[in-house]
């Protein structure tokens, strides 16, 4: 009898236990949020990624036309008969870089708002990430104390239960709560799984968002970079077509108030040019003719040493066949390998007159009734730049009579309106001027080299302002210097 009621108490004390754990683990449950609330949650980032997706290919396209006008703008600035195609492209382009910077702006605050988004998330993140973690080890204590009260009961497993049934009927409840705490366990245990699944795939998206969230503040920086790049950009442009707009409505009215004394100096200088020519041609028919005439005295001397010696061998060997006489002489027709004693024209045999210094305010072409005959060399800073000479050759004519170095809305008469310059002969009929200089350090009759410093860049003569007026010519017929330089 003794027996039967210790055995109720341990089933009793059992009982107890099972279901003091099964209350305990009830407790420890967190409420897990639904994928409804997290989809809701997530969707502000969605949309703010959409727009970002949108302003970056806007962005590309806009600069896509942002380069092509940049060469519209490059093909059209020295072509003088294309000043207002070319101010068409820079108003066009001024267009481009605004919708460009406010495009920027709209993505810049979407970044903005989706990197407080995710900062948010990620926030919320590290706290549901904590509280899935605190649940599961609530959880495992919950278990261990279940485990701990079976032991205090008694009953170290389910086979010692089993075992310890004093009758059939204590046996089939026994079993019931075997089974019943069995179930419980399997779903214990698979909660745990569950949870330990919910915990590792919230650590996945909380590194994913960091991850991404410095890729955001990456893209925020160089988009806040370009921003400026492109606002300046803009300054750039207003200056540029503001000051090209002023630059030719002063020197449009310069020219009209000094058209008929410009243009006279230009006449007279011209037909200085084509005497100097003229002059030059002569000069080298002259040389021409009197190294063709050294050449054949020359021959003719040679031909006669070639007699004498033939004549004195016969006399030595009487009627022997006389030895080639010709066999040693030089083939005179390849005596030289340069291509320009041959008239070759290379277009690489001039290089550009102002190191450093590329843009071009005026090129050739007819501007206010007037034909400019070569290309206007200016660039921020230039005044003093060297003058190099655009090739090999020699100085035929040089000017440094002209004081009057300073920019003028009027001709002061020096130079025929090119003030202090200097002229080079390359040979095959190719000449290169240089004007406007503050002083030419060369001298007339000298022989320079490709990229010999000629003089400095000033602003003599006619010239609004410090430039180098740079010509090509070609038998005395102005080239574009463009298609040489």
């Amino acid at each position: 009898m003794k027996t039967g009621i210790f055995t109720m108490k341990r089933v009793l004390a059992f009982t107890i236990a099972v279901v003091a754990s099964m209350t305990m683990l009830a407790g420890g449950t967190q409420p897990v949020m639904t994928a409804q609330n997290a989809s809701a949650e997530s969707q502000a980032i969605k949309n703010n990624k959409k727009k970002i997706s949108s302003a970056k290919d806007k962005i590309s396209e806009l600069e896509q036309k942002q380069a092509d006008l940049d060469k519209q703008i490059n093909s059209t600035k020295d072509d003088i008969s294309k000043e207002e195609e070319n101010q068409k492209a820079i108003q066009e382009q001024i267009e481009t870089v605004q919708e460009t910077i406010l495009t920027l702006e709209d993505s810049i605050t979407d970044l903005e708002t989706e990197i407080a988004d995710l900062e948010e998330a990620i926030a919320k993140s590290e706290i549901k990430i904590k509280n899935k973690r605190t649940e599961i080890e609530n959880g495992v204590v919950d278990f261990k104390q279940r485990l701990r009260a079976m032991y205090v009961a008694g009953n170290s497993s389910y086979t010692d239960i089993l075992i310890g049934s004093t009758d059939f009927y204590d046996m089939l409840m026994k079993i019931e709560l075997v089974k019943r705490v069995a179930d419980h366990d399997n779903t214990m245990i698979d909660g745990l799984v569950e949870l330990k699944g919910e915990y590792e795939s919230q650590e996945a998206e909380l590194e994913a968002n960091k991850t991404e969230l410095e890729t955001n503040k990456t893209t925020l920086e160089e988009q806040k970079a370009y921003h400026t790049e492109q606002k300046k950009k803009l300054d750039d442009l207003y200056a540029k077509s503001q000051a090209v707009i002023d630059q030719l409505e002063e020197d449009k009215a310069a020219y009209e108030a000094n058209k008929e004394q410009i243009n006279k100096e230009q006449e007279d200088f011209e037909a200085q040019l084509q005497k100097l020519y003229k002059e030059q041609e002569q000069i080298k028919k002259k040389e021409e003719e009197e190294r063709k005439k050294k050449e054949e005295e020359e021959r003719k001397r040679r031909e006669e040493e070639e007699r004498r010696q033939q004549q004195q061998q016969q006399n030595n060997n009487g009627n022997s066949s006389p030895s080639n006489a010709n066999g040693n002489t030089s083939n005179s027709g390849q005596s030289s390998t340069n291509n320009g004693d041959y008239n070759y024209t290379d277009k690489s045999q001039f290089t550009w007159p102002v190191p450093g210094y590329y843009h071009i305010s005026y090129g050739v072409g007819w501007r206010w009734g007037a034909y400019h005959k070569g290309i206007d060399i200016w660039s921020p800073g230039i005044r003093g730049a060297k003058i190099c000479a655009a090739a090999e050759g020699t100085v035929i004519l040089v000017s440094n009579t002209c004081t009057h170095d300073y920019g003028k809305n009027g001709s002061c008469g020096c130079g025929g309106g090119y003030g202090n310059y200097c002229i080079i002969d390359h040979g095959n009929g190719y000449w290169t001027l240089y004007g406007h200089s503050q002083y030419m350090s060369v001298t007339q009759g000298q022989h320079v080299n490709k990229g010999d410093v000629l003089g400095i860049v000033g602003s003599t003569g006619y010239s609004t302002g410090d430039h180098l007026h740079f010509e090509v010519r070609l038998n005395g017929v102005a080239q574009n210097p463009s298609n040489y330089v």
